[in-house]
């Protein structure tokens, strides 16, 4: 890409396309068509009503380091720094997954059964007194509380299906466990752009020494469930770019799952659910052993893979 060329956006959006796509990047245009909205801080359709429009040095300066780095194969997302997820724009680096289009589906049936759970939900109520200037003859009214859904987030990462939860669930309140100290920081940045602070507690732990001092009616999880194995296979985009630590348990990728079926029965309500992600359809029969204590449905992604393991109590 020279620099004494006079580029225009179609210029270098044609250009562009095709350096990625020699570097066997997949969907280069897509990913180009991010990098100039980034850059020129524009929409999609911003960059097609103004092709002709030429770019400055200045633009062209912040677009080609952004694009070289996406032709080393690292996600387009950690390059500008953020991503959308279910219709919400966050805050990301490499310090936390890229939320996948497959976890949307937890949040979809999440967002199914809460109106189901609320309504088995006990409102509470206080005694609260009356100002009166008659201290002598001071009277109480009984206040009915709003009821609150109690959400677990185990492995919240950068978030995202916390406040994706939070903004779509107005009676939820949500405790989101984070091991990753870098990870932690990402999740209140993006928790305080929504203002939801007061809404999702953010407790850093590793979840194998967490002790919650109250059952849940809603437990939602992505643990790492990749096989170690299986890590040599993924793209380079994964292996390279996004933490290990939150991909894989550096065993067969079933463990978390297993110290789950060890503690849900005592961390959930007795007519809670428990909504986990998990790698596809090779580990269902798995899962299905696993959780054999817990009534259960698979859902499966939009690529027609099992997707998601939804889990009750039997005794429910």
């Amino acid at each position: 890409m020279s620099k004494q060329e006079t580029w225009t956006l179609m210029a270098i959006l044609n250009w562009s396309t095709d350096y990625l796509a020699n570097k066997n990047i997949e969907d280069a245009k897509t990913v180009v068509e991010w990098l100039l909205c980034d850059t020129l801080s524009c929409s999609r359709m911003d960059l097609y009503l103004q092709f002709d429009r030429p770019m400055s040095e200045e633009e062209l300066a912040k677009f080609r380091p952004m694009l070289l780095k996406c032709a080393t194969k690292q996600p387009v997302q950690q390059v500008v720094g953020n991503c959308e997820f279910y219709g919400l724009k966050l805050a990301i680096n490499e310090d936390v997954l890229v939320p996948r289009p497959e976890t949307e589906r937890l949040v979809e049936e999440t967002l199914k059964l809460a109106p189901k759970i609320l309504e088995t939900i006990e409102p509470k109520t206080i005694s609260r007194k009356i100002q009166s200037e008659d201290k002598e003859n001071s009277q109480s009214e009984t206040v009915t509380l709003p009821k609150e859904l109690h959400i677990l987030d185990i492995g919240s990462g950068s978030a995202c299906i916390a406040l994706a939860l939070a903004i779509n669930i107005p009676q939820a309140k949500i405790t989101a466990i984070e091991k990753s100290a870098e990870a932690v920081e990402i999740m209140h940045k993006n928790i305080n752009f929504y203002n939801l602070k007061n809404r999702i507690s953010v407790v850093h732990t590793d979840i194998m020494e967490y002790k919650p001092e109250q059952t849940f009616h809603i437990i939602v999880s992505n643990p790492p469930y990749i096989a170690k194995n299986e890590m040599p296979g993924l793209n380079k985009n994964v292996t390279y770019y996004e933490p290990h630590m939150a991909l894989s348990d550096k065993d067969d990728g079933l463990n978390f799952y297993r110290f789950f079926a060890k503690k849900f029965a005592s961390w959930m309500d007795i007519k809670a659910y428990a909504l986990l992600e998990y790698g596809g359809n090779h580990q269902t029969a798995e899962l299905r052993t696993i959780f054999s204590d817990f009534s259960q449905k698979i859902v499966k992604d939009y690529q027609n893979d099992d997707r998601v393991i939804i889990l009750k109590s039997k005794e429910a």
